[in-house]
This record gives C-alpha cells, sequence and structure tokens, in this order.
C-alpha cells in the first residue's frame, strides 16, 4: 500500500496541534481579549508582563482553507505592543515588536518594518489633525461676540434685551434667543457684519411665561455663531462665538 503524503501532512498537523509549545490558547479573561480594558499606561504594563514566546499559529488562523497554505502567526506580546503603538504612535516601541517565522503561517503583520508602518500612519494623522486645527483657528480669529447684554423690563411686564458685538472678522453670524428650559428659539437672525452692532428684541410676557405657573423666573440665553465657509479640507460650518446667560423673572 502506497504512502499518501496527505495523511502524512495531517499526522505532521496533529502533532502541532497537539503540542502545548506549538500554541498558547487564550482563555476568557485573558489580556488579549481585552485591550479596550486598559489605559495606554495600563496596556504597556500588560504587554511587559506577557510571555514572549506565546503565540498563535498559522494553522488556526486562516490556515484551514487549503493544506499546506498557513494563515497568520504572531507572538501574543507582539501584537500587544502593536496595538499601544496603534493607539499612541510610539515608534520606539516597534523595536519589541518580533516576528514569528513559520513554515505554516505568515507573520509578517506583526513585525518590526509593520509596526513601523503603523506608527508613521498614526503621526501622519495627527500632523493633519494639527494643520487642520491651526487652519481652522486661523480662520475664526478676530470673530465677533457678544460684548454687552443688558435686560430692561418694560411696562406691562415685558422685557427688552439689548446685544452688543465687538469683532474683527467680516461674515456672516447667527444671533439666537433662547428659553434654556426647552430650549425654545424665541428670537433668531443671520446678520453680515463688517463692525461692531447692537441690536434690540421686545420680548412679550406671553411668550415667555408660556403657561407657566406664576410667580416664575425664566433661565434664559443669548447664542452668537460665527458661519465659517467652506473650505477645500471642510464643510460650512457654525462656530459658537459667545453665550451669554441670564434670567427673567416674572409675578
Amino acid at each position: 500500500m502506497g504512502t499518501y503524503p496527505y495523511a502524512t501532512a495531517l499526522s505532521t498537523w496533529a502533532l502541532l496541534l497537539g503540542s502545548s509549545a506549538a500554541l498558547a490558547q487564550q482563555g476568557s479573561d485573558d489580556p488579549a481579549n481585552h485591550y479596550g480594558r486598559y489605559t495606554n499606561a495600563q496596556l504597556e504594563a500588560v504587554c511587559d508582563a506577557m510571555s514572549p514566546t506565546r503565540y498563535i499559529s498559522g494553522l488556526t488562523d486562516g490556515g484551514w482553507g487549503t493544506l499546506g497554505i498557513g494563515g497568520k502567526t504572531y507572538y501574543y506580546r507582539s501584537a500587544c505592543y502593536m496595538e499601544l503603538v496603534r493607539r499612541t504612535g510610539r515608534a520606539e516601541l516597534c523595536a519589541k515588536v518580533v516576528e514569528r517565522r513559520s513554515l505554516w503561517g505568515d507573520g509578517s503583520n506583526h513585525s518590526p518594518k509593520a509596526c513601523a508602518e503603523v506608527a508613521a500612519a498614526y503621526q501622519a494623522r495627527e500632523k493633519q489633525s494639527a494643520q487642520e486645527l491651526a487652519a481652522f483657528k486661523a480662520s475664526v480669529e478676530g470673530a465677533f461676540k457678544i460684548s454687552e447684554l443688558q435686560v430692561q423690563v418694560l411696562p406691562g411686564g415685558h422685557w427688552q434685551v439689548e446685544v452688543h458685538t465687538e469683532g474683527q472678522r467680516s461674515g456672516t453670524y447667527q444671533l439666537q434667543l433662547v428659553k434654556v428650559r426647552d430650549g425654545t428659539v424665541l428670537r433668531q437672525e443671520t446678520l453680515s457684519l463688517s463692525r461692531p452692532e447692537s441690536f434690540k428684541w421686545e420680548l412679550s410676557r406671553a411668550e415667555v411665561v408660556a403657561g407657566s405657573r406664576l410667580p416664575d423666573i425664566f433661565p434664559m440665553a443669548v447664542r452668537m455663531s460665527y458661519l465659517v465657509p467652506a473650505s477645500a479640507s471642510r464643510p460650512a460650518a457654525a462656530h459658537s462665538t459667545d453665550i451669554r446667560n441670564f434670567t427673567l423673572s416674572a409675578e
């Protein structure tokens, strides 16, 4: 009777799977299953405490499809450090990442080279974010805000709210007068400002009280936003420049 090559391969595979040196199984409380539990500082301590020889075999991670072609293999400790690099961009940790080489699996995804690529990608994102933030700050610098808010009681228990503005950036702005308790917008204006201006609103007792039991105090707010124009890197957006809170009292 002839020898079947597949039978020999299967026997070898079974021996590898049965060897405690070949695989380390993850338990439900294994730190490698719960990276999300840890802060960055805690995770680094977890990585340091892991065994440097414990690994996952390519035979069990994507290696079942075609006999003789393995899946991914890596050391758990290296995977842990790469997770930390993914979070922080700390390229110096890549020196602790060791690529596992095996006939049964591909370990290139957990190697110093792969780790350096992860770190570089993180740093590129951080640089881009910093540039975008600096550009946005420049685009709203000098935007108009509220310099003074005055409230006057009018005859009949009505009110007058006067808003004064200050700033240098010409553009489109939005002013809102809001009842804080329920978020009702009582007044809203869209304005084109190029110099400081003042605005007045009259509020009737009925629209402020609106069925509330008296006596009562009504928290109010005036909000001012700069409508930032769209740019090549971001859509148009409303940027809050000021919020002034005050109260109205009705008896």
